[in-house]
């Protein structure tokens, strides 16, 4: 009878380690991932100042959609996606790292400096 508990009991931490882990990714971020990443902290650069110089963006930035924003480089370890603003004839590009923190934003593309600051999008909100 011991032995069944035991078995029971472990059967029950184990489920509940898979639960703990619900949602949450180990994986590094994916081309799609990057995109809605690019795109999401593009439109919250509109209504938050970017840690990267650029000021706070127009509200135009706000309204764009998933076909605004594209993969520019797909470089080891990183991603820089393009995000096009046809309102403004501008494209921002973001250096977004494999943990989807951002590296650097500019509007020329070149990350060849890297940037001291960081930013995270949740990809939840």
């Amino acid at each position: 009878m011991k032995i069944i508990w035991l078995i029971a009991l472990c059967g029950f931490m184990w489920g509940q380690a898979g639960i703990a882990h619900e949602g949450h990714d180990h994986a590094p971020v994916s081309m799609k991932s990057a995109i809605d990443i690019g795109l999401k902290t593009a439109k919250k650069y509109s209504v938050s100042e970017s840690p990267f110089g650029l000021g706070k963006l127009s509200a135009s930035w706000a309204g764009l959609s998933d076909a605004d924003a594209s993969i520019h480089e797909n470089g080891r370890g990183y991603y820089v996606v393009g995000v096009k603003n046809p309102q403004e004839g501008k494209t921002l590009y973001l250096k977004i790292m494999l943990d989807g923190k951002i590296s650097g934003a500019n509007y020329d593309g070149n990350f060849t400096v890297s940037s001291n600051a960081s930013s995270v999008v949740n990809s939840g909100s």
